[in-house]
């Protein structure tokens, strides 16, 4: 009856943080402590401005969605100290009771309230800010009961009187602000989905990882570890070759460890009695951490045959895939390997009939379909592979293949090909710019219907890459092959034909000339 009775008297009943948010403060602390996030940062301001002009409007509570390592955490806790609040973090990843969030009745053993309930006294205050975390690793029947009682936090009616099994009192939970985080949009339960607004916290580029290295982790790791400045310096080349080497992801968290481990190897040797300053240069850079980890996908500096570059969206980032064909007496099968999902190999069977479809106008002839075997290989056969992405490479190496013709080495692409030919709507077009930018792919070939996802890709990487929107696999084989000419229609209803190879001898210097108009127009 004691701790019952300490429960009651130390809850925050009517203890309030302020409710006068000042946006343009809350906007420069955003910025300081967070690069990037554009989008997100906006999307925040205008949900606490919502809430500033009426704080009782009910609306759908805010989502982050992003890779491990992105400060989807770190964000909320910047808003709480923007706004002046407390913030507390609750995860629910692995709950297998929903009261371990809702509290255990003073009538069983091991009775003590729930997670919502301590938090809410380790705040202090009743409106603090509550991030919960985990929302997408929820399953089974225990799974259920938590999404439940998720629900009846987000609703704004259920929560002015949210009920915690221990206390036996209604709490009044509708001033808090939640943000709700999670790793995979998809693995977020529809019913709970429903009531969130999504904000997709994306992945970081090279030069965006570099500054964040620069401005807050290095500083802070010194601190942490009792260095300064004077004793160890990191320049930025140095740590471009960790982030290329040491580190594979879309945050930076791993960064953040291998930055760590050079930080207690100069600990180390200064508690020894080593007082000169460490200045870690790139080719000293494996004194500290060891071997490379990583290493590029080693891209060919020839034109191949049977040799694409494909791109794909990976919960590290984006990701180089080099897709291999080889063709080989037979009966007109078509091999795969590296473990390929049911959506992949339908994309597979999708690209080949299409090619086949084509064969006139690619010069193939009309038995090899019936008398050569193609053998299609994806890279890393130890990782599951699957998604609506492949299906332009691979219609490129079977057409290469068969054709006999090369495929340009500089020339990265992505995106689902229809039965018709068709080339459909693909996601992670951020993180797969950025792939091609690390790889120092020139050429970045991609769906035309995404070009309204070009604006979320970093400036510094559309100044270095060629972004070329394609409609069709027509494009793709006039920009990827050689020596093939194509039909294909552009805007303004010209049709043109495209050679790789440049004009032939008896086309005029004004037939030219207006291709190349064509051509510039169309780019």
């Amino acid at each position: 009856m004691r701790a019952y009775l300490q429960w009651l008297w130390s809850l925050p009943w009517e203890r309030t943080a302020g409710e006068d948010a000042d946006l343009s403060g809350v906007e420069k602390i955003l910025e300081r402590e967070h690069l990037g996030l554009t989008k997100p940062k906006e999307r925040i301001v205008e949900y606490l401005a919502v809430r500033k002009l009426k704080s009782d409007l009910p609306g759908p509570a805010l989502c982050l969605v992003g890779p491990p390592g992105t400060g989807k955490t770190s964000l909320g806790a910047a808003v709480a100290r923007a706004l002046h609040r407390p913030h507390v973090r609750i995860s629910v990843s692995g709950t297998t009771d929903a009261g371990e969030l809702r509290g255990v009745s003073r009538t069983l053993p091991g009775a003590q309230p729930g997670k919502i309930v301590r938090a809410l006294r380790e705040a202090g205050v009743c409106n603090p800010v509550m991030i919960i975390d985990g929302i997408d690793r929820l399953s089974g029947e225990s799974g259920l009961g938590v999404m439940e009682l998720l629900l009846e936090l987000l609703d704004p009616e259920s929560s002015v009187s949210f009920t915690d099994h221990y206390l036996g009192f209604p709490v009044d939970l509708s001033r808090a602000v939640l943000f709700l985080c999670a790793n995979h949009l998809d693995l977020i339960p529809d019913a709970l989905l429903e009531r969130l607004e999504v904000i997709e916290v994306p992945g970081y580029s090279e030069d965006e990882k570099l500054q964040i290295a620069r401005r807050f982790l290095l500083p802070r790791l010194l601190h942490d570890h009792g260095l300064t400045i004077r004793d160890l310096s990191l320049p930025l080349e140095t740590l471009r070759n960790i982030v290329r080497h040491y580190t594979l992801e879309a945050g930076v968290r791993s960064l953040s460890r291998q930055i760590a481990t050079v930080c207690r190897k100069v600990a180390r040797a200064r508690a020894t009695g080593d007082t000169r300053r460490h200045a870690v240069r790139s080719p000293e850079l494996e004194r500290y951490l060891g071997h490379r980890i990583y290493a590029p996908e080693t891209l060919s500096k020839n034109d191949e045959v049977g040799v694409a570059l494909g791109l794909a969206w990976t919960a590290a980032g984006g990701e180089i895939l080099v897709v291999e064909a080889l063709k080989m007496p037979g009966s007109g099968r078509v091999v795969t390997t590296g473990q390929l999902g049911e959506v992949m190999k339908e994309s597979i069977q999708a690209a080949h009939s299409y090619v086949r479809s084509r064969a006139d106008l690619l010069e193939i002839e009309p038995e090899a379909f019936a008398n050569y075997d193609i053998h299609i290989h994806f890279p890393a056969a130890g990782v599951p592979k699957d998604g609506p992405s492949a299906g332009v490479t691979v219609g490129l190496v079977i057409a290469s293949v068969l054709s006999d013709r090369p495929i340009r080495h500089d020339v990265a692409m992505t995106g689902e090909v229809s039965l018709r030919g068709k080339v459909l709507i693909v996601g992670g077009l951020r993180e797969k710019a950025l792939a091609a930018y690390r790889a120092g792919i020139r050429t970045m070939l991609f769906p035309a219907v995404n070009e309204k996802d070009v604006g979320d890709i970093p400036d510094d990487v559309r100044a270095h890459l060629d972004l070329v929107p394609v409609e069709s696999m027509d494009d793709v084989f006039a920009i990827a092959l050689h020596r093939v000419i194509i039909p294909q229609r552009v805007a303004g209803g010209f049709i043109i034909e495209t050679d790789e190879d440049g004009p032939g001898e008896e086309e005029s210097e004004h037939s030219h000339g207006e291709r190349a108009s064509l051509k510039g127009r169309k780019k």
